[in-house]
C-alpha cells in the first residue's frame, strides 16, 4: 500500500487562531480562565444526566484520579483491555496496583465480557480477592458492550471506570458514552486530544480531560 492512512489528524476549523489570540490578549494563558469554565459548562449540558464536569491536564490524569477515588492502591488488581492506548493502564501502575489484561471481542474490538468474567473468577481463585476495578475503553469511538460489562461488574460488586477518551459524542442505545455505567461506585472520563483544545484554552498544552 503506497498511501499512508493516519490514525488521526488535527482539524483546524478556522477559529482556533482567534481563540489563541484572545487568550493571549486577555492574559488567560495560565492557570485556567473563562474558556475552561465555559467548556466545562457546555460539556456538562451535552452529556446531561446532571453530571458534573472537571477539566484536567490529560486523559491519563483523569484515569489516575478515578482510580484514587475508587481506592485503588498497592497490591490491588485492575482489569484493563489489552487493545488500547497505554494511558489506560499506566495509572494503575502509578497506584502500585497490577493491570490484568483482557482480550477483545471481534465486533467492537473492545473488552470481551465473556473473558472478563472468566478473568474475575480466575483472580478470585488465585489471589483470594476480586479485582478492585474494571477499566473498559470505547476504542476509536466504538462503544464497548458496556451493558454486559456493567452487569458482570454489578454481579461481583466491582466498580467500573469508563474510559470514553475516544468516544465523545458516541452513543450506546441512545445514551452517550461516558455516562453508561450502572455498577456501584463507578466513574468515567473523556479526553479531547491533539490541537482541538487550542480552540478552548491554551493553558492545557496537550489535551483536555473531564471526569463527570
Amino acid at each position: 500500500m503506497d498511501k499512508r492512512i493516519y490514525l488521526c489528524l488535527a482539524h483546524m476549523s478556522g477559529k482556533e487562531q482567534g481563540f489563541i489570540k484572545e487568550a493571549f490578549d486577555t492574559n488567560w494563558v495560565v492557570p485556567l480562565g473563562p474558556n475552561v469554565n465555559a467548556f466545562e459548562d457546555e460539556l456538562k449540558h451535552f452529556v446531561g444526566q446532571d453530571k458534573e464536569v472537571v477539566a484536567l491536564s490529560a486523559g491519563t490524569a483523569a484515569i489516575h484520579l478515578g482510580l484514587i477515588q475508587l481506592g485503588v492502591g498497592a497490591g490491588d488488581e485492575v482489569i484493563c483491555q489489552s487493545f488500547t492506548f497505554c494511558a489506560s493502564a499506566n495509572p494503575v501502575a502509578y497506584q502500585g496496583a497490577k493491570p490484568v489484561f483482557i482480550d477483545s471481542e471481534e465486533d467492537t474490538w473492545n473488552m470481551d465480557p465473556v473473558l472478563l468474567e472468566e478473568a474475575i473468577k480466575d483472580r478470585i481463585a488465585k489471589t483470594g480477592k476480586k479485582p478492585k476495578a474494571i477499566l473498559p475503553v470505547h476504542l476509536y469511538g466504538m462503544p464497548a458492550r458496556i451493558d454486559e460489562i456493567c452487569a458482570i461488574a454489578a454481579k461481583y460488586d466491582i466498580p467500573v471506570l469508563e474510559d470514553a477518551a475516544e468516544a465523545l459524542g458516541s452513543e450506546f442505545n441512545g445514551q452517550k458514552c461516558g455516562t453508561l455505567m450502572k455498577a456501584p461506585r463507578s466513574r468515567r472520563c473523556f479526553m479531547l486530544r491533539r490541537l482541538v483544545n487550542l480552540s478552548l484554552i491554551t493553558s492545557m498544552k496537550r489535551s483536555v480531560t473531564i471526569i463527570v
